[in-house]
């Protein structure tokens, strides 16, 4: 039987509820995109963006480019892990995966529209996460190590177009409005009507603990009957949340990464000095998905969140009516180009 990695949530959200558990499941197959031989996910990839805090961004004085918070997965670990019983945090443990990768992402989301893009509810509760966040395009291995980013390739939510998380069903989505068209990148595509089958392979792009941008695969639908939500045996972290998780055989998205099971652990190893001490580590979960902290990852189906309709509808509320235009034709131009370009409230 092969190992299966479980691995808690740990997030650093201003956001609670952003903080929802993921799991790793089989021999934790992440990979960043570069390494990706798979042509098809390199081009999703591109297509994907993180949620990041905008603390942790920072604007150069010509505006070009954004400067990137010197965050780790080392120093992110420690920094969550810190209590009142354990002021200094607890360290990762020796040998950890992107250990030493920027670790600065809050959500994942990806792009359905030239300007909408769809992520989970929980990481878009209101105009405050839509505010105090920037999406974030080309965030990986390749692009960050420099501590810099593009500031064509940074965008911020102008509004939540339609956003549900209820406890009730477990619907958990948001579809928002970007500031400006993204340009260069396609929309994704994505189930209209019906549903992925009973054991199909699925694969997931997004950024697991806040990290750069990672694709993992090799995993199957697992359970199938809930019409909100089916579970797979994702390899998905905290930090995944508003991943699209995608049909394994035709690229399509099938849903979006919203819940699952225990990230981390802590475990006992040796300091050079032969000392034991503890860290935080990989949780495995010999049995695969079954049982406490290994039960499998929940992706809220794409349809359940009505893409085009919901994109027309408020297209269409945006329309002024022909009074509006009418009244406006009726002054002078240099007054209509005024109230046109206004940020009228």
């Amino acid at each position: 039987m092969k190992k299966v990695l479980a691995l808690a949530v740990l997030c650093a959200s201003t956001n609670v509820l952003a903080a929802q558990p993921k799991v790793a499941y089989g021999e934790d197959n992440r990979i960043d995109i570069v390494d990706s031989r798979n042509a098809m996910r390199k081009n999703l990839a591109s297509s994907t963006a993180t949620q990041v805090k905008n603390s942790n961004l920072t604007l150069s004085e010509d505006g070009a480019s954004y400067g990137l918070k010197n965050e780790t997965l080392e120093d992110f670990i420690l920094k969550i892990s810190r209590s009142w019983w354990n002021p200094n945090g607890t360290p990762l443990c020796k040998g950890e995966k992107f250990a030493k990768q920027l670790s600065i992402g809050n959500c994942s989301g990806f792009l359905v529209g030239n300007k909408y893009l769809v992520t989970a509810g929980h990481c878009m509760t209101s105009e405050a996460d839509c505010s105090g966040f920037k999406w974030v395009f080309d965030f990986k291995k390749g692009e960050v190590e420099d501590l810099s980013i593009e500031a064509n390739k940074v965008y911020s939510c102008k509004t939540i177009v339609s956003q549900k998380l209820t406890s009730s069903d477990q619907m958990d989505y948001a579809l928002i409005e970007l500031d400006k068209e993204v340009e260069g990148r396609e929309p994704l595509k994505f189930r209209t009507e019906g549903k992925i089958g009973l054991g199909e392979g699925v694969f997931v792009i997004g950024s697991p603990s806040g990290l750069p941008l990672k694709i993992s695969g090799d995993s199957t639908v697992q359970a199938n009957s809930n019409d909100v939500y089916f579970d797979a045996d994702l390899d998905t972290f905290g930090g995944n949340s508003g991943s699209a998780v995608f049909n394994a055989r035709s690229g399509e998205v099938e849903g979006i990464l919203v819940r699952g099971a225990r990230d981390y652990t802590t475990y006992t190893q040796k300091d050079d000095d032969g000392n034991n001490y503890e860290c935080m580590g990989v949780n495995y979960c010999e049995d695969g998905v079954s049982g406490y902290g290994c039960g499998g990852e929940a992706v809220t189906r794409i349809t359940n969140v009505e893409i085009e309709k919901k994109i027309e509808e408020f297209e269409a509320s945006q329309v002024q009516t022909p009074a509006e235009d009418a009244d406006r034709g009726s002054l002078p131009a240099d007054v209509v180009e005024l109230l046109n370009s206004a940020d009228l409230q």
